[in-house]
């Protein structure tokens, strides 16, 4: 079973332009990006519609094994196929590595 490599996307900083002060930025130019080669294949998660009332929204996402030992957390964000999801959540131990849980809602 081959992996596939993702992107750990972690944010950057920049310089408020009110404040004065380094605030986070998920801007493209201001982000740390890294490659990962996954241990197994990415799983997709199935899609979800939240029940609720005048919203149409779909969450979907990937279930991502990582190396043991890799740095992701919760803080992160991952490139996956071209489209970038949170993480969610701490990784969990797998034995043979982590599972990160990587998914976003729409709508």
């Amino acid at each position: 079973m081959r992996g596939e490599t993702v992107t750990v996307v972690t944010a950057g900083s920049k310089v408020d332009p009110y404040s004065q002060e380094a605030v986070e930025s998920w801007d493209d130019a201001d982000t740390i990006k890294r490659e990962v080669l996954t241990v197994a294949p990415p799983e997709p998660r199935p899609s979800g519609e939240p029940v609720q009332d005048a919203r149409n929204a779909v969450t979907s996402g990937w279930t991502l094994y990582l190396p043991a030992g890799d740095p992701i957390d919760r803080a992160n964000r991952v490139r996956v196929r071209g489209i970038e999801y949170p993480v969610q959540g701490e990784p969990s131990d797998w034995g043979r590595g982590i599972v990160v849980q990587a998914y976003r809602t729409e709508g």
